[in-house]
């Protein structure tokens, strides 16, 4: 909606110069030849003035005009992220907005969606509303203190921010042209800003919420065919990825809790075979997809115009966990006591530990679809297993020292470290346990 707290500035700052200028004139009225040019002088000046300001009010209602909203400040990078930790940050020119444009059912700004390749390998969604070309969210229903303006989504910020607004990301492997990624959120908030009811004491009610269905079916993806309110329809997908975005309306309005929630789904194609995707659809109003390997076209779900289904995969994971080979490598752990203060916060009695595990790493990460894993299981009565794993890259031979996530008051237990590749294909090594070691009696810090 546009903002006419800016018109209303110009408009005194006509007033405040006009004043001046009459001002002005009247200081020079003794002399009446001067006061004469004067007042020529100043409506002249009020003229330029007032076409001056006409020409801003009318150049900021064409821009209105065009897009519907006005622009806000760009969403803001939440937190440090670092390029080689976690799913780590968007890579140079990684970042890809889609040809694709889902209406919304209010008529107001389409919705869009980028693709972010980061810098550990992750191939990530983020879905927000379109203001040209620019992917964002709005500042509507709680969200940027209700300001009613568009806020652009850099391409450069992390992709952990902002769902439907929201983002999947997933560990890309080695073949990433065959992966199928395809999410449903029954409930998200149409300003495509997933914090602002949560912050905020907004209650939505269905008409302020989308049912968001997504999907990147690859390149021998066709078309998909689903439930619209004219009726069953079958559209293409976009060719080369097999992109897709449907944007329905809610008819009912879920409890708080599920505001936002949604599933995704990881699968495959290879030959002429996909797996990973459930033979009842794709989920929400999806009901099928339609796929052309070569001369041989079928589908999945039910309701497409191709009726022969594709033929599936029995399994596409690999590395199957927990991994069973053992390369029984050196592993050593220690018990560091805590202070008094850090026991009473984490509800615990003291003495109280936190365990530091120290291993030679066989293998080199360098992306988030691989990780160390420590697993501890402690032989003290009502103890509770934990587990806690590394989130950054390390190289092979590197001696890794990591310390558990939590604390603890049992004093032994026996701590076994895991290398885990959880990538859709297999890549050059497989999940394997790396070694176990018991604990080490406790030493003060």
């Amino acid at each position: 909606m546009p903002d006419t707290t800016s018109r209303f500035e110009h408009l005194h700052i006509l007033r405040e110069l006009r004043g001046e200028l009459i001002a002005a004139a009247n200081r020079r009225d003794a002399n009446r030849h001067a006061t004469a040019n004067m007042r020529v002088w100043v409506s002249g000046r009020l003229h330029a003035a007032v076409v001056a300001v006409v020409l801003v009010l009318a150049g900021a209602a064409i821009a209105v005009a065009a897009t519907g909203v006005l622009s806000g400040s760009p969403v803001k990078q939440q937190g440090t992220q670092q390029p080689n930790t976690g799913i780590g940050v968007p890579a140079p020119g990684g970042s890809d907005l889609l040809a694709l444009r889902a209406p919304d059912p209010e008529g107001r700004l389409p919705w869009g969606m980028r693709v972010v390749h980061t810098t550990r390998g992750e191939t990530c969604v983020q879905i927000g509303r379109l203001d040209g070309d620019q992917l964002g969210q709005l500042g509507i229903d709680g969200a940027f203190h209700d300001d009613g303006r568009f806020h652009p989504l850099p391409p450069n910020v992390d992709p952990e921010y902002g769902d439907p607004g929201d983002v999947s990301c997933n560990a890309a492997g080695e073949n990433a042209a065959g992966q199928i990624k395809i999410g449903i959120w029954p409930s998200g908030e149409r300003s495509a800003a997933p914090d602002g009811p949560e912050l905020t004491s907004f209650k939505p009610t269905a008409k302020d919420l989308r049912t968001i269905s997504w999907g990147l079916l690859g390149p021998h993806a066709v078309s998909i065919t689903y439930h619209s309110p004219a009726g069953v329809r079958t559209v293409p997908v976009l060719p080369g990825n097999g992109a897709y975005l449907i944007v329905s309306a809610v008819n009912r309005a879920p409890d708080s809790n599920s505001i936002g929630a949604g599933g995704e789904a990881l699968g495959w194609t290879s030959g002429h075979a996909v797996t990973g995707l459930g033979p009842s659809g794709l989920g929400g109003p999806v009901m099928a997809a339609t796929f052309r390997f070569g001369s041989f076209t079928c589908s999945i779900g039910h309701g497409a115009a191709v009726a022969t289904s594709c033929p599936r995969l029995r399994s596409f994971r690999q590395n199957p966990l927990p991994p069973t080979r053992r390369l029984n490598e050196p592993v050593r752990v220690t018990l560091r006591r805590q202070s008094h203060a850090s026991c009473s916060a984490a509800y615990l009695v003291d003495p109280c530990y936190r365990a530091e595990v120290e291993f030679k790493a066989p293998y080199t990460i360098t992306s988030a679809g691989t990780e160390y894993l420590v697993r501890a299981k402690s032989s003290c009565k009502h103890a509770r297993a934990s587990s806690w794993s590394t989130i950054h890259d390390i190289q092979r031979g590197e001696t890794v020292r990591t310390e558990s996530s939590g604390l603890f008051n049992c004093t032994s237990g026996e701590f076994t470290v895991q290398y885990l590749n959880d990538s859709l294909l297999p890549e050059r090594a497989k999940s394997a346990i790396v070694g176990t070691a018991t604990l080490r009696p406790p030493t003060s810090r």
